[in-house]
């Protein structure tokens, strides 16, 4: 794949070298910082597809450029990956917060980076790197075809229990979840992952859900997946149509549901998207009314 840039940004000038010099193999633009700020500057400057960052470096880390990054409506957002010599579990718990990428360094560091990089890249992930000698060129050995996988979906609230009841529902017919708690960890998984539909609540504290929205509709890598928005505002007791429609017209939004939502008008609205075993639907309807 050509055309692509990557910024790399590790103090660490010799693993840097090298890693610049992996990249490069793959056919890949390569820009380079030492440092946070360094980091902040080319992303502005060069608009990379692709960061490599490590956590400590100085004055700014990794995590704080990536913060920058999703909380600034300026900035493009753009696929990250944590590479660090540490390994503690903190470190990697704030990794998946943000839904990052997350890589130790050593002697696999490369056999571990090199398919997310050709994943995020939408590269060939049997991508040959470029050498002075090319090899002789062998037949491909006949793979089977992989089953059919189950359609992903991300749903984002800041309430841990309807995450969770949601999560486990969802599931149960046919359909692969993961959940966000934040408008801002939500981006980083849709960039992680690719969903293929994602269900939003209106009201986080962290960035709304139209806040989200308009950074997916804004990444031109995430900016066609369907958006369901769901929301407690209301006007007394009556349904908010006037939100409703700016949602669904400005904000291209797919459906507007309000809380709660009964799960059959979730699936009947998700079935627009994606695909959802009617069989599979029933039985898991029966067992949620026992």
């Amino acid at each position: 794949m050509r055309g692509k840039t990557v910024l790399i940004a590790d103090d660490d000038a010799d693993f840097l070298t090298v890693l610049a010099q992996r990249c490069k193999a793959l056919g890949l633009s390569v820009q380079v910082a030492t440092d946070g700020l360094g980091a902040l500057a080319t992303i502005v400057r060069e608009d990379p597809d692709l960061l490599i960052l490590d956590i400590d470096m100085p004055a700014v880390g990794g995590m704080g450029v990536a913060q920058k990054l999703l909380s600034d409506p300026k900035m493009r957002p753009i696929p990250v990956v944590f590479c660090t010599g540490q390994s503690d579990a903190a470190t990697i718990e704030r990794c998946k917060a943000l839904g990052a990428h997350y890589v130790t360094k050593g002697a696999d560091a490369w056999s571990n980076l090199k398919p997310i990089i050709c994943r995020l890249l939408a590269m060939q992930d049997e991508v040959v790197e470029i050498t002075s000698a090319a090899p002789a060129a062998v037949a491909p050995a006949p793979v089977e075809p992989p089953p059919a996988a189950l359609p992903k979906l991300l749903f984002v609230d800041d309430d841990a229990d309807l995450r969770r009841v949601m999560q486990i529902r969802l599931r149960a017919c046919g359909v692969d979840v993961r959940t966000a708690s934040t408008a801002m960890q939500a981006l980083w998984i849709a960039m992680k992952d690719t969903p293929d539909v994602i269900i939003t609540d209106y009201h986080m504290p962290e960035g709304s859900g139209q806040y989200l929205l308009g950074r997916l509709r804004g990444t031109p890598l995430l900016k066609d997946i369907p958006v369901i928005l769901m929301t407690g505002a209301s006007v007394g007791m009556s349904r908010d149509f006037a939100l409703e429609r700016r949602f669904l017209g400005e904000y291209g939004a797919s459906a507007f549901l309000s809380k709660p939502v009964d799960l059959d008008v979730l699936l009947d609205a998700l079935a627009e998207h994606i695909a959802i075993d009617p069989e599979v639907r029933r039985t898991a309807s029966k067992l949620r009314r026992r």
